[in-house]
């Protein structure tokens, strides 16, 4: 017996589109999330903490 119903749309979509849009809410949610939680370098866009520091702690230019 099938887990979901033969009518609904969700149900009945192939694993490629369910894998497509399970993707796409991963990405697009990591995208948005990502300048709200990590700290990135003005001039370069990067993440800070992949950026050298020296023994003081100040960034390596």
């Amino acid at each position: 017996m099938a887990s979901g119903c033969r009518d609904c749309r969700t149900c009945t979509k192939s694993l490629l589109g369910r894998t497509g849009r399970n993707v796409l809410y991963t990405v697009s949610l990591s995208w948005l999330v990502k300048p709200v939680f990590l700290r990135n370098c003005p001039q370069c866009g990067h993440v800070l903490r992949r950026h050298q520091r020296r023994g003081d702690g100040s960034f390596q230019d």
